[in-house]
């Protein structure tokens, strides 16, 4: 994306390690559809990649990535249909790249990680969370439930009680309380 105030994943490389950047300035690294789409792109290359040995996420300047940008949502999720679509042409290809990625996946977090910042952490193999990390899936004050397909790297972590709790509650919780 040549926008940056419309966000943009990037992509860095250090011997063999690559490090896949969620940068949305001012925005708390919020997901748009763009970068969703960028965030599947990137994780292809690097699958296809033998010499890349980890992955590292995360997000620029501080926090993780506060879910999808609901700036978006009236255009992109306006009807049923749209809302379809979102889920499954933009949103579970990106998180079925991170999840299907052959080589070891550390999600990196830092301050705010909810809504699909968390479905992505989720589909890492390992989640290192600083203290000023903050969790949820706070879309119940939207009035809409969560995906099945981006439900399941949650439900495979946490369990259905956690995970039941986690999204009809809504509320944000700090790294300790994920911990336990």
């Amino acid at each position: 994306m040549t926008d940056n105030t419309a966000g943009r994943v990037l992509l860095q490389r250090d011997g063999r390690l690559a490090r896949v950047t969620l940068s949305h300035p001012g925005r708390l690294n919020a997901i748009t559809v763009g970068m969703w789409r960028e965030l599947r792109d990137v994780f292809t290359r690097i699958a296809a990649d033998d010499d890349l040995r980890c992955v590292i996420v995360r997000g620029e300047g501080g926090n993780f990535a506060a879910g999808a940008d609901i700036r978006e949502f009236p255009a992109e999720r306006a009807d049923a249909a749209g809302v379809q679509r979102y889920h499954r042409e933009v949103l579970a290809p990106a998180l079925q790249a991170v999840a299907q990625c052959p080589h070891p996946v550390v999600a990196q977090i830092e301050g705010v990680c909810v809504g699909g910042g968390l479905e992505i952490a989720c589909q890492c193999d390992l989640r290192i969370a600083g203290e000023s990390a903050r969790f949820g899936v706070p879309i119940n004050r939207l009035g809409f439930p969560m995906a099945p397909d981006e439900m399941r790297g949650l439900l495979a972590l946490a369990g259905r009680a956690a995970t039941l709790a986690i999204l009809l509650e809504g509320r944000v919780f700090g790294a300790a309380e994920a911990r336990d």
